[in-house]
């Protein structure tokens, strides 16, 4: 027989231990029987989430409640809910996005797991992009952004610059938008959201044609049974190209951040480029963030590979300025560049499997420091893919 402590993530026991037994903690409950799980969850008498994309459920169980279910055979682990939080034209020159053409008619969507989006010119002319909308917080139907980091975040990836004379147009500027707005106006959020966003998409990837996840956030990690984790590989399985961002808690070793923890999918660092005030930039100077998330992440090499993440414009229309653009710094710059490079092999490849897409991309990096946990294969400089 299993024990019960094999069946619990450790992050999970030291709370239950430090509560007394009518205190409830946030769980996922992994199923091995997910019909019979949800028939025993239901027995409670409480709000609970499902997750049938991880076969898992999402509820708040007392002490007594965390060990019962722990004995049964329906039950294959149980994890704490995690926090998550918002991790936030040289770059494309950095990156040679140009070397890439997409093709005219590219279809592909690209979904951005985030604070919402605020229907800024970037997005919404001459057409509007943003082909859905999803409101997982406040349930509102048209598109918002109380944070501004979901906004920042989409013009990185596909804004057309439109406001600023293309200047500060995106990685690829005619691709379709989903927003899924999962972070609260503080930009952070609980693993259900964010696993509820997850859901959303494995249920509608078809339907929309979503190639392409971006996740500018992460968690502290709870090793190879993490929520986040295990909901982006499902992701990955199905054919989605999933883009997470390292984390903003470098220079320490051991500080990659969840979904961006797990080794199957893409995890993004950032490069400091150290460019002048007339934007001139010199390979000789480029060096790692500072605040880039170092790996190793278990027994894994991370982040996978890095991108510009330093001072960096993107759309964040503001009523008190008026001002259409802002600059920012994080790995949650770099996240959404890659994801939207990955965009732009899609269209140019529109049967490539996730795994063969990372392939093309590690191969085409070229290394600066030299060190694999800080850079992974090192800063993608596009020539061929």
């Amino acid at each position: 027989m299993i024990s019960i402590y094999n069946k619990i993530c450790p992050e999970l026991m030291k709370v239950v231990q430090l509560k007394n037994k009518n205190e409830v903690s946030s769980c996922i409950v992994y199923a091995n029987e997910y019909k019979k799980l949800k028939k025993e969850v239901e027995k409670l008498n409480v709000n609970f989430y499902e997750y049938p994309f991880i076969n898992a459920i999402g509820v708040n169980l007392t002490q007594k409640q965390i060990v019962k279910f722990a004995k049964t055979s329906v039950v294959g682990f149980i994890s704490k809910q995690t926090k998550v939080s918002a991790q936030i034209s040289v770059a494309k020159k950095i990156l040679n996005v140009n070397a890439i053409k997409p093709e005219i008619n590219a279809d592909a969507t690209i979904a951005i797991i985030d604070t919402g989006i605020n229907p800024h010119v970037d997005f919404c002319l001459p057409k509007n992009r943003i082909i859905k909308f999803v409101d997982l917080i406040h349930n509102k139907i048209k598109p918002y952004d109380d944070n501004g980091h979901g906004t920042y975040v989409a013009s990185i990836a596909c804004g057309n610059g439109i406001a600023g004379a293309r200047k500060f147009s995106g990685i690829m500027p005619n691709s379709k938008i989903i927003s899924i707005k999962a972070l609260e106006e503080t930009g952070e959020a609980g693993a259900y959201k964010i696993l509820e966003a997850m859901q959303w998409v494995s249920d509608n990837y078809r339907k929309y044609n979503i190639r392409v996840v971006c996740m500018s956030f992460g968690s502290s990690p709870l090793g190879r049974n993490d929520p986040l984790v295990v909901g982006a590989e499902r992701l990955w399985n199905m054919g989605i190209v999933v883009v997470a961002a390292a984390g903003n808690s470098g220079p320490e070793n051991y500080t990659i951040k969840a979904p961006g923890y797990s080794s199957k999918i893409i995890t993004v660092g950032g490069l400091d480029d150290n460019r002048d005030e007339n934007e001139n930039f010199d390979f000789s100077k480029f060096k790692i963030a500072n605040f880039s998330s170092r790996g190793p992440a278990g027994m894994y090499f991370k982040p996978d590979l890095i991108a510009p993440a330093v001072n960096i414009i993107g759309a964040s229309f503001s009523t008190k300025t008026g001002e259409f653009y802002a600059k920012m710094s994080g790995t949650s710059v770099a996240t959404p560049m890659i994801a939207g490079i990955c965009l732009k092999v899609i269209s140019k490849y529109p049967n490539i499997t996730p795994d063969q897409l990372k392939i093309r991309l590690l191969r085409s990096c070229k290394e600066i420091s030299h060190n694999k946990n800080e850079e992974g294969f090192g800063l993608l400089v596009i020539n061929n893919l």
